[in-house]
């Protein structure tokens, strides 16, 4: 009998063992059902695998977001592989570089993942890199920027603290990608700053009409919506090509040559300025005055880019968006030409690859 209670000992011992074995993670911080919802659409695509991984979604309770709607979300979709994790502790301007009361959690969250996503959004507070607010600003929701920039300053370190060690010292393959506003604070972050309006502080326009007169490779939103057409709202995104930059994991995997400007669609009007610490250009656009996308020097699987790639309208053809009066635009067909379309989807099986090979 003793045997027996010692062999039944045993299987419960291992079982537990292997049920609480920790499951490989990735971050989505500002994790609403929209951007869940983009998420699960890449991964039905097959553009993005998450073979085996949980998708952690990271959030500040002082966010303006009501995230409920993002758990509703998951109870509906069954999303089995998603849940979300509320991080807490004061954060503001005067502690977000440095250890603060949600520090513990940032490691805990960085010990216990692979990788993070930042996904696009508002205006970052220009406190945050000592500037005051331009006219054009517009800080909604200051409480997701202080999380963001925060933890991204423990894995990357910046300049606001030299003598910070980087969380990616302990694990230089973790990925990291930020998307839009997600490349703006990645810079941030580590140190830099931003041109808070293209229009006006580049090209010296203040008026809508003047904008949407400029070469469309000139202009990074769609200024339509700034009219008052008294049609349906149309799109603010807007098509235009960048120039990418040899030897970067953007050039991976699509037959790069000196040529290649692949057709990517954006909604900025805010721009990187200084490139804080670690960062090079990986891509700009063709007239060289706004950084589309920047590599980290030193930790080669972190990556921002200032266009949108992960947009559903990309992939599937049978969703349209309004243009302007009586108009649409077909987003796949719009990349459909040269190496574009490529583009896009390599840019997330790459990443995906790259989220592969931190399990060996």
């Amino acid at each position: 009998m003793k045997h027996i209670r010692s062999i039944f000992s045993l299987i419960l011992l291992l079982s537990l063992n292997l049920s609480s074995k920790a499951q490989d993670t990735l971050l989505l911080f500002h994790p609403t059902a929209y951007n869940l919802e983009v998420f699960q659409k890449l991964l039905d695509e097959g553009l993005f695998t998450m073979d085996g991984y949980h998708l952690l979604g990271v959030y500040h309770p002082g966010e303006s977001y009501d995230y409920s709607k993002a758990l509703a979300y998951i109870d509906k979709e069954h999303c089995s592989h998603v849940s979300l994790r509320q991080i807490k502790g004061e954060l503001g301007p005067e502690n977000i570089y440095g250890e603060h009361q949600a520090s513990d959690q940032f490691r805990k969250l960085f010990e216990g993942s692979e990788g993070a996503l930042f996904m696009g959004g508002p205006d970052i507070p220009p406190v945050v890199y000592g500037e005051e607010v331009h006219l054009l600003t517009m800080v909604t929701d200051p409480f997701r920027h202080y999380l963001e920039l925060s933890y991204l300053f423990h894995l990357l370190g910046g300049s606001q603290d030299p003598d910070w060690i980087p969380f990616l010292e302990e694990k230089p393959n973790y990925l990291v990608n930020g998307i839009c506003l997600g490349m703006q604070t990645m810079n941030v972050a580590t140190g830099g700053t931003m041109v808070q309006d293209i229009p006006t502080e580049l090209y010296g326009i203040w008026q809508a009409e003047d904008i949407l007169a400029l070469p469309g490779d000139q202009m990074h939103r769609n200024y339509l919506d700034y009219l008052n057409t008294g049609c349906e709202d149309p799109t603010s995104y807007h098509f235009h090509k960048i120039r990418l930059l040899p030897g970067m994991i953007l050039t991976n995997g699509i037959g790069y040559n000196k040529g290649t400007a692949p057709l990517v669609l954006s909604s900025h009007h805010q721009a990187i300025e200084k490139l804080g610490t670690g960062w090079e250009i990986a891509a700009t656009s063709m007239d060289g005055k706004i950084i589309e996308a920047i590599q980290h020097t030193r930790y080669q699987n972190v990556l921002g880019i200032q266009f949108h790639p992960e947009k559903p309208g990309l992939f599937d053809p049978a969703i349209e968006h309004p243009q302007g009066c009586n108009s649409t635009i077909n987003f796949q067909k719009a990349i459909a030409y040269g190496d574009s379309y490529l583009f896009h989807v390599t840019f997330w099986k790459q990443l995906d690859h790259l989220l592969q090979l931190n399990r060996e």
